[in-house]
C-alpha cells in the first residue's frame, strides 16, 4: 500500500507542476479530497438495529383512515420508523427501507393526516381563509399527548390496530 502511494506521489507531482495554477488548484483539492476518504478513521454511520414486520390499520371512529402518516417514537429515541396508510387504512412500517418493518421496544404512536391539496402535478392548492380544518384530533399529532402506545415484539410479525377517536 505504502510503495503504491509513493508511485502516486510521484506520478503526480510530474503532472502538478506542468499544470497552471487553476488546474494546480483543483488537482491539490482532488488530492486532499481523495485522502480524506480513505482515511481508516472516517466516523462510521449509526448503527443499524434488526427489524421485524410491522404493518397494520389505523381508523377513525370506526372507518378506515386514508393518506394518514404513522410515526412510531422509540422509547430510547433510538429509531423513527414510519408508515403511511392506504384508502382502507392499511399501512407497513419502515425504518431504514422500504417495508422493512422497526426495532423491537417501546413506542408512543403519532398520527396525521395532511390536508393539502396538490390541483396540479408539484402544485398545492392556496390555504383557505378560514384555514385548515381536520377531523383527526391534535393529541395524536404530537409525542407528548398521544395516548397511543405499541410493543414491537421479537420473532413475530406484529400487527397494530390503531383506533382514534
Amino acid at each position: 500500500m505504502f510503495f503504491t502511494m509513493l508511485m502516486f506521489l510521484r506520478k503526480f507531482s510530474e503532472m502538478f507542476f506542468n499544470l497552471n495554477c487553476s488546474c494546480r488548484t483543483i488537482a491539490v483539492l482532488s488530492l486532499f479530497l481523495s485522502l480524506c476518504a480513505c482515511s481508516e478513521k472516517s466516523p462510521k454511520g449509526p448503527e443499524k438495529l434488526s427489524t421485524v414486520v410491522v404493518s397494520g390499520v389505523v381508523t377513525l371512529k370506526g372507518k378506515p383512515l386514508a393518506d394518514a402518516s404513522i410515526s412510531m417514537h422509540h422509547s430510547e429515541g433510538k429509531v423513527a420508523p414510519r408508515g403511511v396508510s392506504d384508502a382502507s387504512g392499511a399501512f407497513v412500517i419502515s425504518t431504514y427501507g422500504d417495508k422493512d418493518g422497526a426495532p423491537v421496544g417501546q413506542y408512543k404512536v403519532t398520527v396525521s393526516q395532511s390536508v393539502a391539496k396538490e390541483i396540479s402535478p408539484g402544485v398545492l392548492a392556496p390555504i383557505p381563509t378560514e384555514g385548515i380544518k381536520t377531523a383527526l384530533p391534535l393529541k395524536y399529532e404530537r409525542v407528548d399527548t398521544t395516548d397511543i402506545t405499541v410493543e414491537v415484539k421479537a420473532d413475530q410479525a406484529n400487527s397494530l390496530e390503531i383506533e382514534l377517536r
